[in-house]
């Protein structure tokens, strides 16, 4: 498995749904929320998602096996 970070400003609805999008594929992303309220910005949150990305290996297992 590959670890991956993605970030997401969430300013509007289509970085909410993009949000929304990955924890729907990745259920165990790991969320971290920066605001003003823990010392972020003035008004927008910074959102870290941390999460294994499976399709990338399924993908590397099966070019390995169509070259055996």
């Amino acid at each position: 498995m590959t670890r991956k970070i993605n970030v997401f400003s969430l300013r509007s609805r289509d970085e909410v749904d993009s949000l929304n999008a990955l924890l729907k594929t990745h259920s165990k992303a790991k969320l971290t929320y920066m605001t003003p309220s823990n010392g972020y910005g003035s008004g927008d949150a910074l959102v870290i998602a941390d999460y294994e990305n499976d399709e990338e290996d399924n993908e590397n297992e099966i070019r390995k096996q169509s070259s055996i």
